[in-house]
This record gives C-alpha cells, structure tokens and sequence, in this order.
C-alpha cells in the first residue's frame, strides 16, 4: 500500500470515529438529510508558494496548516456529497511567474482566486491568526459584507464551532473589511475562518494536530450543512 492511500485509509477511518461520537450535530443531520447536498463549495488555503504567511515562534509557517486543514475538509465534505473545489492543492500560489515581481505575482494570485470565489456557490477561505499577546485564542469567522448568505454561513460555522470544539470561545462573527480583499471584493456567499492563533503555543500544536483538525473540519462542515447553499 503505498503513502498516499495508507494517509487517505487513515483519514476516512478517524472520520468515521468521529461521526460516531458526535451524538445529534452532524452525523444525524448528514443521515436525515432528504438530499444529498451537490452544491459547489471552493475551500481557499490561504498563502502558498512565495507567500508564506504568519510564521510560528517555533517556525511553523501559516501556509502549510492551511493546507492541511483545508485539504481534512474537502475530505469532510466529499464525503457528504458535495462538489469541492481547492485554490490549490500544494504549496504554491496561483501565480508564480518569475518575470513579474513579488507584488505583481500576488496581485495576480488575488485575481485567480477572486474569479474562482465568484464561480462557486459558496466560499470558505481558511486561514491562521497570528498576534503578540501569546495569551489570544479561539477560531475569528468573517463574513463578505456583499451576499447577505455569507453573515448567515458565518454564524452556522461559527455556533457549531462553539458546540462541538471551542465552548469557551467569546470572538464574535465580524464582516470583512476592504483589508480582506477577497471577502470585500467577492459576490459569492464566502466566509474566512482564521482557525487559531499560531501566536498561541498551544493553538499552533492544536493545529498540526490531524484529530483537531479533523475534528474543527467537521464543524465548519455541520455550519454549512445547516446553512445548505
């Protein structure tokens, strides 16, 4: 058996495990559904390639969690009968052209991944938070401020989060603002989960953990089983 299946075999065999303890969250409603959900959803990993993102006092680097979370998540929702799109796959950014400079590549990497928020029926851009007060904690949603879908996916996310993984978590659902350009700019119902603190020693383990992971992909996953695009 080689790598890549022993991982995927592992994977759908913690899944299963963790449907079968989260008692009446996602596990009853995937089974009470009347309909399979097909809608289109693009989970975004945010960063890649160049662009690194927030880095961890013990070097872990933002883009490569947000792989790894994103890429639990389109497993989550695959399996729940969703079409699922990926910004990207790998470490790279959408646009590496070695003629054009860092900021110009970035600005392009920011026009494919806008096009691609704008094709789907529903966006989740995944992304790690990062601030000097080692103390900050807790999953930050963000919502697009332009399809009134997005406040509504936000919350679902959100209060799921809070019921199956982070009890205590007191950070509200925030509109984006024009410094989350995608979210400002995009037409889609999308949302941007910074799912914890890499600033936060604790949060940082917690994230290159696969069962958190797993176990924070399922309830992103409940919030837009709920909100059903």
């Amino acid at each position: 058996m080689n790598r890549k299946l022993m991982l995927t075999t592992a994977l759908v065999t913690v899944l299963a495990l963790l449907f079968a303890g989260m008692g009446e969250s996602l596990h009853t409603r995937v089974r009470r559904s009347s309909a399979i959900p097909h809608a289109v959803v693009l989970i975004d990993a945010g960063h890649g390639g160049f662009d690194g993102g927030a880095v961890a006092a013990d070097g872990t680097v933002e883009k490569d969690i947000n792989l790894a979370m994103a890429t639990d998540l389109s497993v989550v929702l695959r399996l729940m009968g969703y079409r699922v799109l990926m910004t990207r796959q790998e470490d790279v950014a959408l646009c590496e052209d070695p003629s054009l400079s860092i900021r110009e590549n970035k600005r392009a990497d920011m026009a494919e991944r806008l096009a691609l928020y704008d094709s789907a029926d529903a966006v989740i851009s995944i992304h790690q938070n990062h601030f000097p007060d080692t103390a900050c904690k807790g999953t930050q949603l963000w919502y697009s401020p332009n399809n009134s879908g997005s406040e509504v996916l936000g919350r679902y996310i959100r209060e799921a989060v809070l019921r199956n993984v982070q009890p205590d978590n007191t950070r509200e659902l925030k509109a984006g603002t024009k410094d989350i350009l995608l979210l400002h700019r995009t037409t889609s119902p999308a949302v941007l989960v910074e799912c914890g603190f890499l600033s936060n020693p604790q949060e940082c383990n917690n994230m290159q953990t696969p069962g958190y992971r797993l176990q924070l992909a399922l309830a992103i996953a409940e919030g837009l089983l709920h909100y059903q695009p």
